[in-house]
This record gives C-alpha cells, structure tokens and sequence, in this order.
C-alpha cells in the first residue's frame, strides 16, 4: 500500500472573523494488480491555526480579496508553507458573506495558486451541519444513540442542527449573534440589527443607536436571547419572532445542547461585571456566552474552529463502462452528494423510497447553493431490479429532484451497482428536459463532494470524490 502525506488548508470565511486551519493528511493508495486506483485519508493532523481575523470586507456583504489574499499570504509565511505545497483544500463561506460574486472570486484567486480545492458558499443549513460534524456533535450522536442538538453562534446567527444516530434530523437558525448589537470602548450603542427591533419590542425593552447603553439592560437582552434561542430548541416554544426563515419545528427534544461558534468559546471565560468588560470586542460576545453558560448547556469539544479542517482526494478512480452521459457539460466539479437508500425493507416499498427521496431532495435543497446540476444524487442498498422497478425509481427520483430543485437542467445519479445506463435511459424518458448523467461503481459517502471528468476509456469517465475533513 503506498502512503502520501498532503497538505491541506481549510478556510473559513464568515461575517464577522476568518480562520485557516493548515493539516497534514495521510493518503492510502490502495491499487493492486485487480482493481482500479483508490485513495483513502487514514490520518490527518492539524499543524497550524492561525489566528481569527475579523473578516475583511468592502461593503456589508462584499469579500475584500485583495486584503484578504494578504492575510492568507501571511498567514502562509506564519504557518512556514508555500503556496505550491497545498495540494488540497476547503474555502467555506458562510454568513452574508456567503454570496455567489464572493465564492467566484475566492475561486478565481485560489485557481491561480497549486491545490484542488472544494469551494462551498454555506447557507444557514449547511452551515449549522458543518458546525454540527466539526464540534463533535454528530459523532456523539452516533455513540450515545441520543439526540444532540449544537448552536453554533457567531456574529450574526445561531445555526441550529439536532443530530441522532450519527445524521443530522433537523436544522434552523435564529438571529441571534454577538455583533447584533456593536459598542465602542465607552460603551456607546454604535449598531443594533433591524432583526432585534421587533424582538426587544415584545419585551420592552428600548435600546438606541448613540446611547450609553447599561450593564443592565444588555444583560437582560443577551439573557433573553439566550432563553429565547434554547427554549425553541427544546421545542418549548413552536414560534420565533428572530427566526431567519419560516420553520415548524419538530416536536424532538434534545437531550443534549452543545454551543460552538465564536459565542461558545468564550463560555469559559469569566462573566463580564462591567459594560467596558462586555465591550472587549466591540460588541456583546462575552456577555451572551455568559448567560448561555448560565442556562446549563455545555460547551462543545471544538468551538471557533468547528466547521472545516481541509479537504482531500478521497477517492479516484474510474466510472462502470455502462454509463449514461446525456449532458455535454462534462467535466463538472465541485457536485455535493446526497445518498439515498433504495431498499431498507425486505422487499421493495415505492411508497417508502419516495418519502426518503423527497425528504433527502427537500433537505438538500436548503442547504446547498442554485447550483446546476445542484447535487449527485447516490443511491446506496439497491438489491436486483427489475424491469418494473427501475421504471418506478425513474420516475420517483425525477419527480422528487424536479419538485425540490425547479431550476435545475441536470441530474446527476450515481449508482454502486452496474445498472446506470439501463437507468439514466429510464429518466432519460421521464423528463426529455433534463440531462442526465448516470453512473455506477462509484463508491460514495453521503456529504462527499465529487468531480466528473472526461471519458477516459470508452464510455467510461474518470471521477473524483473528496470528503470534508473534521478534527476529531
């Protein structure tokens, strides 16, 4: 088994701090005389964390990259690589900075630089399971077979994910954040966020812009925001007025909370005592993570540095010859996966595969970006398929993917099974407006990325899948 160690740069952008986490990753080159090439991460370790910068912008929602190129120059230096040693890395924006123009320009200076890099801009959704994967919350989920729920609190939002059984059930956020409210060193208001205005309301309590706010009454206010955000997540509440988008919420109750983000880290420190102490950083941080602690949460394992370590080739390797490519888009990059189970019953259930199709395309749907194709859609635990089946997997999987993804003009299915050109030819029929690409013998993981290349041997096309890699 030949074995490589890589190195990876995960970057995390959001809208108040950045971070680079550099690593080193261990890769398992495991061809043999009787298969294909396939790589494997078997170790990774973290061998610098920067500092956390506050994110430099040109406007509220604008990435600055000429200063932001700087940083990572420096940070470079600081971390003693060069730029043509990084092989592999992850860029995670997040926030309101996770608009498209900045992922593209982001993409366009790292293209200039060595390295295969995932680029994902991440919705709240995604944010809040990347948050969740990082902080351990996940992993814990699995272990315990309870169901973990981890805040993620930064500057302007708390992402919320339940997770149970080692997957992520349900995710929302709240506006809930340290920078909604901003004071300068003499404790004068200099921001407050239009989405606590009706917030503060309800609760009467009245902050302005200009006045020399109390030690009081910004306690009350982060008190109440932190009771605000863990009685919805305990589902005490079914409503809130600082939810970002329209949820109902579940009735699951946790029975663990972990707070991570840049509000969970300070949870160890000391409670501020005076408006100058809460100031610190310009905004309410300290205090909020005070009376998060003070309401019986714990802090998660990993809390500023909780989403992305880096990204690295998981697997390459070759698509099955029987393949269905009615797309000339190809090579695309950079396509999420999302699996789906064909068969978890005994025998086949075409009513359950389509609940766990439009639940999985529902989900997706939130978390990824308009992307198109949006994301490969992996079909795992297929049994023998007839000729009755297949017709019914095609028109559930094209029916479900149309209905959460209105936009899209592609479908990209992946198969473990050598049935993709019988298949791609089913969809292909189903809906003559999209393009399909069907593949099989590709082996996935469910949150995997993964790249489509050229053919390379006839039909056959070249793939790479690359995972997010996690401390652990």
């Amino acid at each position: 088994m030949l074995q490589k160690w890589i190195t990876s740069i995960g970057l995390d952008i959001g809208t108040s701090t950045t971070k680079l986490i550099v690593s080193k990753l261990l890769i398992a080159n495991q061809q043999n005389q009787f298969t294909l090439p396939g790589c494997q991460i078997i170790d990774r370790r973290v061998t610098y964390a920067s500092s956390i910068y506050t994110t430099p912008m040109l406007n509220e929602v604008e990435i600055d990259v000429q200063r932001l190129t700087v940083l990572l120059e420096q940070e470079y230096k600081n971390a003693g690589i060069s730029l043509d040693q990084v092989e592999a890395g992850a860029v995670i924006i997040t926030g309101e900075t996770a608009r498209k123009q900045n992922a593209e320009s982001i993409l366009h200076y790292l293209a200039e630089h060595a390295g295969d890099f995932v680029v994902a801009t991440a919705g709240a959704d995604l944010e809040g399971m990347l948050a969740a994967k990082g902080s351990g919350a996940i992993q814990r989920s699995a272990e315990t077979n309870a169901v973990i729920a981890n805040i993620d609190v930064g500057g302007g939002t708390a992402n919320i994910a339940l997770c149970q059984n080692g997957k992520v059930i349900e995710t929302f956020t709240l506006h809930v954040g340290g920078r909604l409210i901003r004071l300068n060193s003499d404790g004068f208001v200099t921001y407050i966020s239009s989405y606590l205005t009706e917030f503060l309301k309800n609760n009467s309590l009245i902050l302005r812009e200009g006045e020399k706010a109390t030690f009081e009454k910004l306690s009350s206010i982060c008190q109440l925001l932190a009771e605000e955000t863990v009685n919805y997540v305990k589902a005490l509440n079914q409503n809130s007025t600082l939810l970002v988008s329209p949820h109902t919420r579940s009735s699951i109750h946790p029975e663990t909370i972990m707070v991570s983000g840049g509000v969970g880290a300070m949870m160890e420190k000391q409670k501020p005592k005076t408006v100058e102490e809460v100031a610190i950083h310009g905004d309410v941080g300290p205090l909020l993570a005070y009376h998060f602690q003070s309401i019986q949460v714990s802090q998660a394992a990993e809390t500023t540095r909780a989403t992305v370590i880096g990204a690295g080739m998981q697997n390459t390797e070759v698509s099955g010859s029987t393949v269905y490519i009615g797309s000339k888009r190809l090579p695309l990059k950079n396509i999420p996966i999302i699996e789906i189970p064909v068969q978890q019953e005994e025998t086949w259930n075409q009513q359950l595969f389509q609940e766990r199709a439009r639940a999985s395309c529902m989900q997706a749907s939130t978390i990824f970006s308009a992307e198109d194709p949006p994301v490969a859609i992996a079909l795992s635990h297929f049994p023998y398929c007839s000729y009755k089946m297949l017709q019914e997997l095609a028109k559930i999987i094209s029916a479900e993917f149309i209905a959460c993804f209105k936009g899209a003009k592609c479908l990209v299915v992946l198969c473990e099974q050598d049935i993709a050109k019988a298949l791609g030819q089913a969809l292909a029929k189903q809906r003559k407006e999209l393009e399909i690409i069907c593949l099989d013998q590709i082996d996935f993981t469910h949150g995997d990325y993964i790249d489509l290349g050229l053919p390379v041997a006839g039909e056959a096309i070249s793939v790479s899948v690359k995972t997010l890699a996690f401390s652990s």
